[in-house]
């Protein structure tokens, strides 16, 4: 997938077992593939108001090849074969998210069947498409492996912050089922950190590698108390 800020591609190989709370994960390979400058300055410019329609149809396919060119490079790296693994999970690049239109929509490009063909995996994608038809904002998409994942301990809430292009949040009371999951977006995060980034070194890096250049800074604590 990629995240708002269109850092890179990540690509995860996990073997699934089980279903619904009983589903179990292992992790097989981890890969994080830069996106071509081109394709990321272009992609940039999808976000604009005024972007073309044209763009929009040619990028949906070049992020697509980008997108299986990564799925490849992780089944590689773990040693494995297209025709070993089941299936393909694309997000895609979100350009457009509008829960509060009417009706409520959302558009994500990264062409599913340009990644089927080229790594011959069978592909799904519209994630949140999906999730905004029956009812819900298309966001955040991750409560629910929030809870698969951390929900085990009984008696222990817990709150697991993600910083993505947008931070968003995940409330897990102490023994709450699936359907008792708090989770919402808070506001934007390495969107922000990002391109400041670019902007203070012209362009020559993208993001704050190991929050170095945070670190080293000082905090404004009348800005930070409001």
């Amino acid at each position: 997938m990629t995240g708002t800020s269109a850092d890179g591609i990540d690509t995860v190989l996990a073997e699934i077992e089980g279903c619904g709370e009983s589903t179990k994960f292992r992790l097989l390979a981890f890969r994080t593939c830069e996106i071509p400058d081109k394709l990321r300055d272009d992609l940039f410019c999808l976000f604009l108001p005024d972007a073309l329609v044209d763009d929009l149809c040619r990028l949906n396919f070049a992020l697509g090849e980008a997108l299986a060119t990564a799925a490849l490079a992780v089944i590689e790296e773990a040693g494995m074969k297209p025709e070993e693994v089941d299936l393909v999970g694309s997000h895609g690049q979100t350009v457009r998210h509008l829960p509060g239109g009417q009706p409520p929509s959302t558009l994500q490009i990264g062409e599913p069947a340009v990644i089927a063909q080229r790594t011959g995996i069978t592909t799904i994608a519209d994630f949140r498409p999906a999730d905004m038809a029956a009812g819900g904002e298309g966001a955040p998409l991750v409560p629910l492996v929030d809870h698969m994942l951390f929900a085990s301990e009984a008696g222990k809430g817990r709150i697991m912050l993600n910083i993505g292009g947008i931070a968003n949040v995940t409330v897990l009371p102490a023994g709450a089922g699936p359907n008792e999951v708090l989770a919402f977006d808070l506001g934007p995060g390495n969107v922000l950190m990002d391109g400041a980034v670019v902007y203070l070194t012209g362009g020559r890096e993208r993001f704050d590698r190991d929050g170095a250049r945070a670190a080293a800074g000082r905090a404004d604590e009348e800005s930070v108390a409001r």
